[in-house]
Formats: C-alpha cells, sequence, structure tokens
C-alpha cells in the first residue's frame, strides 16, 4: 500500500497531501470504529474484571509469536482493491483504502504486539477501544506519507520495507513486554 501511496506525487505535492489527510482520517475513523467495537463486547462479556490476566496471557502469546522465526502474518492476507470503477474520484478511493488498511481487516498484520492491543480494548471498555483503534488505524497509515516526503520510486520503498524488517522485530518484542507491564500495572 505504501506503494500505491507513493504514486500520489504524480498529481502534485498539494493534492497528494490532500489524499493522504482523507486516507489517514479514514484509518483513523475504521481504527475507532473496530476498536469500540471490541470493547463494547468485551463489556458485553465481562471481560474487565479478568484484565491483568487475559492481558497477561495475550502478551505472553504474543511474545512467543514474535519469536519464532517465521512470525504469523495476522489480519487478512490481501491488500485493497486497486482497480475501480472508471471515474472514482481519487478522494474516495484514498479514503476508502485507509479505512480497510488502518482497520487490519484488509491487510496482513506483521506484528504480533496487535495481539496485546486486542487484548486491551477487549477488557477496557469502549472508550479506550475508540482512543486505541483511532491511534491504531492512524500510526498504521501515517508511516505512508515517508515514501510521499522522500519521492522514494516504488522499488525503493519496498527496499525499505525489508532494510528496516529486523529492527520492527525487536521493537514489536520490546512493544510486547514494556506495554503488557504497563497496561497490567494500570489496570490494577
Amino acid at each position: 500500500m505504501a506503494v500505491g501511496l507513493g504514486l500520489l506525487g504524480r498529481g502534485g505535492s498539494r493534492q497528494a497531501l490532500g489524499l493522504w489527510a482523507l486516507h489517514l482520517a479514514g484509518a483513523a475513523l475504521a481504527g475507532a470504529l473496530l476498536g469500540g467495537l471490541a470493547g463494547a463486547a468485551g463489556a458485553l462479556m465481562g471481560l474487565a474484571e479478568w484484565r491483568p490476566w487475559i492481558i497477561v496471557a495475550c502478551a505472553l502469546l504474543a511474545l512467543g509469536l514474535a519469536l519464532r522465526r517465521s512470525p504469523p502474518k495476522l489480519g487478512r492476507q490481501r491488500q485493497v482493491p486497486r482497480r475501480w470503477a472508471p471515474g472514482t474520484p481519487p478522494a474516495r478511493v484514498y479514503l476508502v483504502w485507509g479505512a480497510m488498511l488502518g482497520s487490519g481487516v484488509a491487510t496482513p498484520i506483521f506484528h504480533t504486539a496487535f495481539l496485546v492491543l486486542l487484548a486491551a480494548q477487549l477488557t477496557g471498555g469502549v472508550t479506550l477501544g475508540l482512543l486505541s483503534g483511532a491511534l491504531f488505524g492512524a500510526s498504521r497509515q501515517a508511516t505512508a506519507l515517508l515514501p510521499l516526503l522522500g519521492r522514494f520510486d516504488p522499488g525503493r520503498t519496498m527496499g525499505l520495507l525489508e532494510t528496516l524488517r529486523p529492527a520492527a522485530r525487536r521493537l514489536n518484542a520490546a512493544l510486547i513486554v514494556a506495554g503488557g507491564l504497563v497496561l497490567v500495572l494500570a489496570g490494577r
């Protein structure tokens, strides 16, 4: 997807930034919606009283999966549609792409720290679910601006993904440990 957003520069930087903002808004709104739904589902099931145990269990599962030689891909293993009906405005395309990608529904999630976020949403209620979902969606898609600002061609963008993969794996494990610990301590 970052490759697709990198192609925005063909219409000029101002247009590209506007489309990126719509993309980010779609990502934040969809993330908030799914996070809020997770919080509501958890509240209906009474998971809040089990919060520390659920978070510890999910953090241990996430860490175990993260330390595997080949971590699993969470989420759906496909990307957003590339072909749209003729005449579909680019603004609509990037807004919908943002919603699909920011929510994590239409793309693989390579970092198992997502399981800790899901545990927090399920046990934290609707408000925490909304806020954390919006932050998750926005942060996932905010990175799509980097290729545009750096004027990276699609090949260089894909090269960056490969170069940064080892650091991202280490940060994922650190986030699981730190985030899980903070969430357990804050929940007491």
